[in-house]
């Protein structure tokens, strides 16, 4: 007895081998554009992958758009942005901002949650402290510290965000277009935030990485299948490299992202490891040359906002993998804050997020109170590697 359905399995799979054979030759021709630009004081990369040259423009253009968009919200020094404003209102009643604003504190107080206050955006009058402290060449005292600390803190900030009915332009409200369905009322999204007088917000620590991530969904809508955003040491990758740009350029079809020796900030070429991403971020901040000279001593530039004062840790690079790029960026400004061993725990505890982080063991001479550390050689500096218990499978080269 012939089966009634087979003609309609034969053209289910006959569409879908279509669809297949179609995706592929997409896949085939897609076209790659590369471009870079200044932004966020430093250098950001936009590659956007498109099955046309003209669609992969229109993603890049794009993923400038949303860049400066968020600049303008978001940098606490351009005068009238929304950061800037908050700062300026504090103490007085709420600020009215963007929505993308309120999103990216969202963000922030995600990290803030998990690392239990490590990385805190409200850190500015403890940063403030320590800087005057230099500038004077005498360590803040208790009291002082206390007093700065007593503005610190990402629980004190309020954030508001209600949605609220769009007044109509005259008073007959507008016909539904179908006579069936209910009439809607038009709403709009009204956020705003406040602080307390003395306190100022700084997103520094999660900026680049949310803005990348903006950026990343911006090229997608756009029409980009597969890309990348490199902001410095913030780096997010979406998709997988096409076939056809595989076997031009070599690699994998996993975006590739080289992990720097920290014993060599100003030189680009010495690489520690290498990881392969898709549909991650990555973020590696080094820690080992700055920090703040007071009285003869040498401070780390990383504040404690639970202490108030320079972190004490050895850590002189961090590199954290997870799904999004804020979480990325902020974990990595917490785990300089926790130090190797609490920062290890605090990524074994979070689903999808893994860390290299690089330790320089200390000089065997090291130099007398109140005397400057003497320049040592790169490679003489003995670096002690803490992977998380997935790091090193995002290290393995997939075949080809």
């Amino acid at each position: 007895m012939p089966d009634p359905h087979a003609r309609q399995r034969r053209a289910a799979f006959l569409v879908t081998g279509l669809v297949l054979f179609l995706a592929a030759g997409c896949a085939e021709r897609a076209v790659e554009v590369v471009e870079t630009r200044p932004g966020m004081d430093t250098l950001i990369t936009v590659r956007a992958v498109a099955p046309t040259k003209a669609a992969a423009r229109r993603a890049v253009e794009a993923a400038w758009e949303e860049m400066d968009l968020c600049a303008a919200r978001l940098d606490r020094y351009r005068a009238g942005s929304d950061l800037a404003r908050i700062n300026a209102d504090a103490g007085k009643w709420h600020t009215s901002v963007d929505p993308l604003v309120t999103s990216g504190l969202a963000a922030a107080k995600e990290v803030y949650d998990v690392s239990h206050g490590a990385f805190d955006p409200t850190v500015g009058p403890l940063m403030d402290l320590w800087k005057a402290a230099q500038d004077r060449d005498r360590p803040p005292t208790d009291e002082e510290i206390a007093k700065a600390r007593g503005l610190v803190g990402m629980d004190k900030v309020e954030i508001l965000a209600a949605e609220v009915q769009k007044l109509p332009t005259d008073l007959a409200p507008p016909a539904p277009a179908d006579e069936s369905a209910e009439p809607t009322t038009p709403t709009t999204l009204l956020c705003s935030v406040g602080i307390r007088a003395g306190m100022s917000l700084d997103l520094g620590g999660i900026a680049k990485g949310y803005i990348a991530g903006r950026m990343a969904r911006r090229m997608q809508q756009a029409g980009a299948v597969a890309g990348l955003v490199a902001a410095a040491g913030d780096v997010y990758a979406f998709g997988l490299r096409p076939a056809s740009l595989v076997r031009r350029e070599g690699g994998s079809s996993l975006w590739s992202v080289a992990v720097l020796d920290p014993r060599y900030p100003l030189d680009r070429s010495h690489f520690y490891t290498t990881v392969y991403l898709r549909d991650q971020a990555v973020d590696t901040s080094g820690h080992y040359y700055r920090g703040y000279t007071i009285g003869g001593r040498r401070y780390s530039h990383i504040l404690d906002p639970r202490t108030g004062r320079p972190v004490e840790s050895r850590l002189a690079s961090i590199t954290v993998v997870a799904p999004d790029p804020a979480l990325s960026d902020g974990l990595a400004t917490a785990i300089a804050v926790l130090g190797a061993k609490d920062g290890l725990a605090l990524v074994e505890s979070l689903d999808g997020v893994e860390c290299l982080l690089l330790e320089a063991e200390p000089p065997e001479n090291p130099p007398a109170e109140g005397q400057p550390p003497a320049p040592v050689p790169p490679e003489s500096i003995r670096l002690i590697a803490h992977r998380s218990s997935g790091f090193a499978a995002l290290e393995a080269a997939p075949p080809r």
